[in-house]
């Protein structure tokens, strides 16, 4: 990677740690109140859907804690024994979440299944209905702040919590519509609500577990962004073709790595230069980027994996 780049590339960094850390403390904070009026709800009604919406919060706070520490280590810049970063403990610990989420949705099913063949009374309902609205409001006001850290930072551990908070608005919404029927005497509401939560949770942890393993497994960039890399380099003089790209990305940081074809007259001077504008170019077009970009002679190339218009290639 060219030297001009570690300045943007460190400050990128910088940006993506600070506002990734704000996320974690309020989410912490957040969710360690909602625990609270979630068991003060579940404790107060005795209801299967408040207890499911109880454990789910709590495995909310576990999992907020996990990556707190998780993000510490994400976050700290490549050293000698790990000269990729630690970018990939983010996407090692949403695989735990899934597991976690996982394990939550089989206990909390056996449960609903248990309450639907032998009914336990519920009690203060009002009260319960009211506590799980308050904890719906928190619950949109962390979602709404988390979705703007994801659109600056990208980050997948923050995805990972935001996919947590979005289903417990929908979760909070199916409790209250359970006290609600239980309350007009539907007395199975409670347990098979507490079932479709359940059956919920096993949903998301499959789509983060899907999440983190494209990190994990190293999985190429999406079509459009390959693409997109092409396209930024066809306009420069004397490439011929982009060959063999590879991609990447753990945590925060993109790499990308090619081959670029030139012609076969080029001078190694100019073959440098061509090749650190390209590398930039591309560093460009990610927050935080590593490129590594090898020049070869065009007669050493028998099928190049993207040919460019010669027209716009050869020009200057």
């Amino acid at each position: 990677m060219p030297k001009q780049q570690l300045p943007v590339t460190d400050t990128a960094h910088a940006d993506y740690a600070k506002w990734v850390r704000r996320s974690g403390f309020l989410t912490l904070g957040v969710a360690v109140l909602i625990v609270l009026l979630k068991l003060t709800a579940a404790v107060m009604t005795n209801a299967a859907a408040a207890l499911a919406s109880f454990m789910d919060a709590l495995l909310d706070v576990l999992v907020s804690l996990l990556n707190f520490a998780a993000l510490r280590y994400a976050l700290k810049p490549a050293d000698a024994d790990h000269r990729f970063g630690h970018g990939k403990m983010e996407a090692v610990m949403a695989l735990f979440q899934a597991a976690f989420l996982t394990g939550a949705a089989v206990l909390l099913f056996y449960q609903g299944v248990s309450r639907y063949h032998s009914p336990e009374p519920i009690a203060a309902l009002s009260s319960g209905i009211w506590l799980t609205v308050l904890c719906t409001a928190l619950t949109i006001m962390l979602v709404l702040v988390q979705r703007l850290v994801i659109k600056r930072t990208g980050s997948l551990a923050v995805k990972a919590d935001s996919a947590h908070y979005r289903g417990d608005i929908l979760m909070n919404a199916a409790v209250i519509l359970a006290l609600f029927l239980v309350a007009n005497s539907v007395l199975w509401a409670d347990a098979v609500m507490a079932a479709l939560i359940a059956l919920y949770l096993f949903w998301n942890a499959v789509q983060l577990a899907r999440e983190s393993l494209k990190h994990l497994l190293d999985q190429e960039l999406t079509t459009a962004q390959r693409q997109l890399i092409v396209d930024t380099l066809q306009p420069l003089p004397q490439v011929l073709a982009v060959d063999q790209l590879r991609t990447r990305q753990a945590g925060p940081k993109v790499f990308v790595q090619l081959r670029l074809v030139l012609p076969d007259e080029l001078s190694l001077v100019l073959a440098h230069d061509i090749v650190d504008d390209a590398e930039l170019k591309i560093a460009a077009l990610f927050s935080d980027a590593e490129v590594i970009i090898h020049a070869d002679p065009a007669s050493a190339v028998t099928q190049a994996e993207y040919p460019l218009l010669a027209t716009q290639a050869v020009s200057g």
